[in-house]
C-alpha cells in the first residue's frame, strides 16, 4: 500500500492520468480492508490539488481572485449610483423647465403719474414659487438677472388699466397680499445705475420700472425675457417689443453687492408716488474742502457720517445734499443741525448735535 501510494504521488509529478487512475482504484479497493486510518490517508492523497506540467516545471493552477468587497454592498452601490444618475438627469429637466418670469401681475398696479425724465428699469415679474424661490434667484444671477422686489404696494386702489378691487388683489397671488410684487432685473441695467450714482446716490432718486411679460419667442425659460424687444425675424424685419404690463414710479431702498466680485446680487424697491411721504438717506458732498483754511494749513476732512437722513414728499427727494466748507478751520466740525435743508424736506435724525465731518489733522490711533 506504501509503494502505491509512493507511485501515485510520483505519477502526479509526471502527469500520467492512467496510472494515476488505475493506482487510485486500487488503492480505494484496499482500503476497504484496512484501520480507518489507512482510509482516511488515502483519501488526502485522493483529494489533493490537480497540477498541470509545463516544460517538466510543475505549475499549480491558482483559484480564480474573489471580490474584495461583499456582493450584498455591491449591489447596493450599484443601486444608488443607479438613483443618482436618474436625480441628475430628472433636476437638469427641472432647471431647464424653471419658469423664470410670469405672463401676468400678481395684483393690479395702482394709477399714479410717472413725469418724464426718470432712469428707466425694465423689469419682468418674478413667479411666486414659494420655497423654491432661493432656487430660482441663483438660476436667475446665472442669467444675468438681479432678482428684486417692490413693497408697499397698496392693495384695493384703482389698477393702471382699469378697475380695480382689493378681493381681485388679494386673490391674484398669495405672497402679493402684503403688497409685494417680485421682480428680476437686467444686471447690466442696474449696474449701469450703481455706477452712475453710488450706492448711496441709488437711494436717494425715484426710478421708472416698465413691468414687461415674458418674450414669446423664448420657449426655454432660462433665456431671459429682455431678448424680445428689437431682435431680427427670419424674415428681416425687427420683432416689435411687446406693450408693458404696467408702469411704477419707485425708490430703491436697498442695493446688495456682492462684496469679492461686485456684481449687484439683488435690488430692493418702495413704491414711491409723488404724493407720499417717504424716509430718504440723502448722501453729502462736500463743496469748497481744497480751500478751507484747515485744509490750507495741513489738515483734512474727516468725514462721520456719508449720509443723512431726511422725510420728504415724492416729489421732493433730493439727489445729494451741498456741505460747503469754505469757511472751516482746523478742529472745527459741522453737525447735523448745521447741515441745509433743502425744499420741502426736513431732517429726520435723532441726534441733531452728532458730528457730520471735521477738519483735524489727527490720523488715527495705533
Amino acid at each position: 500500500m506504501a509503494l502505491a501510494m509512493a507511485a501515485l504521488r510520483r505519477g502526479a509529478g509526471s502527469g500520467s492520468g492512467p496510472l494515476q487512475a488505475a493506482l487510485r482504484g486500487c488503492l480505494a479497493g484496499i482500503t476497504h480492508q484496512q484501520s480507518p486510518g489507512a482510509r482516511e490517508l488515502v483519501a488526502a492523497c485522493s483529494a489533493e490539488a490537480p497540477v498541470c506540467v509545463r516544460h517538466q516545471h510543475v505549475v499549480a493552477r491558482a483559484d480564480p481572485p474573489s471580490s474584495v468587497v461583499p456582493e450584498a454592498i455591491l449591489k447596493e452601490l450599484k443601486q444608488m449610483d443607479t438613483f443618482l444618475r436618474s436625480s441628475s438627469r430628472v433636476d437638469g429637466r427641472h432647471r431647464s423647465s424653471l419658469p423664470l418670469s410670469a405672463p401676468s401681475l400678481p395684483l393690479p398696479l395702482p394709477a399714479h403719474e410717472v413725469e418724464p425724465g426718470l432712469a428707466a428699469l425694465d423689469a419682468h415679474v418674478r413667479p411666486q414659487m414659494g420655497a423654491r424661490s432661493s432656487t430660482l434667484c441663483k438660476w436667475l444671477r446665472r442669467t444675468g438677472r438681479v432678482p428684486g422686489r417692490v413693497h408697499s404696494l397698496p392693495l384695493g386702489q384703482a389698477a393702471e388699466g382699469g378697475g380695480g378691487s382689493r378681493a381681485a388683489a388679494e386673490s391674484a397671488a398669495p405672497g402679493a397680499q402684503d403688497g409685494v410684487m417680485l421682480l428680476h432685473f437686467s444686471e447690466a441695467d442696474v449696474g449701469k445705475l450703481v455706477r452712475s450714482f453710488g450706492r448711496n446716490g441709488c437711494t436717494a432718486r425715484a426710478v421708472q420700472v416698465n413691468v414687461l411679460p415674458p418674450s414669446p419667442s423664448s420657449s426655454s425659460s432660462l433665456v431671459p425675457a429682455s431678448a424680445a424687444t428689437s431682435v431680427p425675424s427670419t424674415s428681416g424685419a425687427s420683432v416689435v417689443p411687446a406693450a408693458p404690463l404696467g408702469v411704477l414710479r419707485a425708490k430703491p431702498v436697498r442695493v446688495h453687492v456682492n462684496a469679492v466680485s461686485g456684481r449687484v446680487e439683488a435690488l430692493d424697491l418702495i413704491y414711491c408716488p409723488q404724493d407720499r411721504v417717504v424716509v430718504v438717506d440723502v448722501p453729502l458732498r462736500l463743496v469748497n474742502d481744497d480751500v478751507a483754511p484747515g485744509v490750507k494749513r495741513g489738515g483734512w476732512m474727516a468725514v462721520s457720517k456719508r449720509t443723512v437722513r431726511y422725510k420728504c414728499l415724492g416729489s421732493s427727494i433730493p439727489p445729494f445734499v451741498e456741505v460747503n466748507v469754505r469757511h472751516l478751520d482746523l478742529d472745527q466740525d459741522v453737525i447735523v443741525r448745521d447741515l441745509p435743508i433743502p425744499p420741502g424736506t426736513k431732517i429726520y435724525e435723532k441726534d441733531f448735535n452728532a458730528v457730520v465731518l471735521r477738519c483735524t489733522t489727527d490720523v488715527g490711533k495705533d
